[in-house]
């Protein structure tokens, strides 16, 4: 059979044996509309339980809107203008606004990088900022009922009116992107998101899990400390089409789009497989090895124990960041590195966490344009330019019989055994 793998901005083409193949795992998406314009705009002038953002704000309020950073898909050059709109229709002048980029502990994004986000038009008339963990002037807003001290960038906080905005997905150990990631991580200091981020040992902080999820409780705690009048979110398709949008109280937000992400991508499967091929599902989320290492954390409970995994990622701009390149080189192992992080937590380490407790259990053949001989020494995974060489290697250690998943968009899909 004949499978394609989004790979950067173009797709990979595999044909694999019928004897070996036990299923392609393509999400049940759906259908995006021909004018999503209307899915967007009916979303933001007929908000969840609050009134319409032209009725919020008022002439003279200053306004802070946090947007998505480069490395998450969302459509923001789609949102803002009717957001803008809303404003404006308000009386709120271009100049009382600030776009901040919540961008959480990657590095702040260039200007060329702001343009291609927000457009070219938004980014000539208002003004943007963006967030730096490490450098930023932030307010205390309160501790979250886990003890944590949300700090929060001050153009945010003093902000009269308040407005998120972001693109609804699963994420790894926190449940789901969307609303609240905007503040934290978003727009947090590092004392704040590395306190969140080292509940990620829980056992409930998982793809997919809401209700019990330390992690995600901390994060909304952190954002009704620090305010939000208005949140706006979508979900997208794998082509990157809005096919769903929803404003207003943020909690209620991001309930409606973690039905539809798992309407979509919530797929059960009766048996694991002795290989599973995951493609991070194109750019921007395989830009580079820490973002494209989501779709491998996603494709382990479907693989056998012992198996192997062959992560599909261009991997533009290398490994993505210099954290986490650094403890995959300082430590041999999981446990190392997680004694590390309990004794105290570095924002980054936590992707080499991850990292160690994969390979540590599976054989991981990454097929990228990354430097082989890092990829090798630094990441310990086998590296091959060619999908179908990869594919042959695979068969070599499982066996000629071995049973062959497919996911090619690794990053989105939540494959779960049954049973």
């Amino acid at each position: 059979m004949r499978v394609e793998l989004p790979y950067g901005e173009k797709k990979l083409i595999l044909d694999i044996a019928d004897k070996n193949l036990v299923d392609v795992i393509q999400p049940r998406e759906y259908i995006a509309p021909a004018r999503p314009e209307n899915i967007i705009k009916n979303a933001i002038t007929n908000p969840i339980g609050k009134e319409r953002l032209s009725d919020i704000a008022r002439r003279g309020d200053t306004v802070a809107i946090v947007v998505e950073d480069h490395t998450r898909p969302c459509p923001t050059k789609d949102i803002l203008p009717p957001i803008l709109e809303e404003l404006s229709r308000a009386g709120v002048n271009d100049s009382d606004i600030v776009i901040i980029v919540g961008n959480g502990i990657h590095s702040p994004p260039d200007f060329e990088t702001i343009r291609k986000v927000v457009g070219d038009k938004i980014t000539r008339n208002y003004r943007i900022i963006t967030n730096d963990a490490e450098n930023g002037d932030y307010v205390y807003v309160g501790k979250t009922k886990y003890g944590n001290e949300v700090e929060v960038l001050r153009e945010y906080v003093e902000r009269d009116i308040k407005i998120i905005t972001g693109n609804i997905e699963y994420h790894y150990f926190a449940g789901y992107d969307g609303t609240r990631r905007s503040i934290l991580p978003g727009i947090s200091s590092e004392k704040t998101i590395q306190f969140n981020h080292r509940m990620m040992f829980d056992e409930n902080a998982r793809a997919g899990e809401l209700r019990n999820n330390p992690v995600h409780h901390d994060m909304n705690d952190a954002m009704h400390l620090a305010g939000c009048d208005f949140a706006f979110n979508v979900v997208l398709n794998s082509n990157r089409r809005v096919v769903g949008a929803w404003a207003g109280i943020p909690d209620p937000v991001l309930d409606a789009g973690a039905k539809v992400v798992d309407d979509m991508y919530k797929i059960k499967v009766k048996e694991k497989a002795d290989i599973v091929i995951t493609a991070a599902g194109g750019y921007p989320h395989d830009i580079d090895l820490f973002q494209a290492c989501k779709a491998l954390h996603m494709a382990v409970p479907v693989v056998k124990e012992g198996g192997v995994i062959i992560l599909v990622g261009e991997c533009r701009n290398g490994h993505g960041n210099e954290v986490y390149y650094e403890w995959m080189k300082k430590y041999s192992n999981s446990d190392e590195v997680k004694s590390a992080l309990m004794e105290k937590f570095v924002t980054g380490a936590h992707k080499a966490y991850y990292h160690f407790r994969t390979i540590e259990k599976y054989n991981v053949i990454l097929v990228s344009d990354m430097d082989e001989k890092e990829v090798k020494e630094v990441f310990r995974m086998t590296p091959e330019r060619d999908i179908e060489r990869a594919l042959n290697m695979a068969l070599d250690i499982a066996g000629g019989d071995a049973g062959v998943r497919v996911i090619p968009y690794g990053t989105n899909t939540l494959v779960i055994p049954e049973g």
